[in-house]
């Protein structure tokens, strides 16, 4: 286990504190646990994203968007005024 200096806003800090006293553990583990599933979801996203890459194929986007639009006009809230 390694120390760390954090430097946060003092709002963050109390809001953190709050939170952390409401769930009976202490602002240390409140914050790890915290930074945990964040590294966590972090990851997972960056596992979700490779093997969704890896079964694309080359070049299949692009005639995706050659056909998109055709035949379809845009909706009036697609449109941009213009200005």
């Amino acid at each position: 286990m390694s120390s760390f200096p954090l430097r946060i806003p003092e709002d963050l800090k109390k809001e953190a504190a709050a939170q952390a006293e409401a769930a009976g553990v202490s602002l240390n583990q409140y914050i790890a646990t915290a930074l945990a599933a964040r590294v966590g979801a972090q990851a997972e996203a960056a596992r979700y994203f490779a093997a969704r890459g890896s079964r694309a194929e080359r070049g299949r986007a692009k005639e995706i968007l050659a056909r998109s639009g055709v035949g379809n006009q845009p909706r009036d809230d697609d449109r941009l005024d213009p200005a």
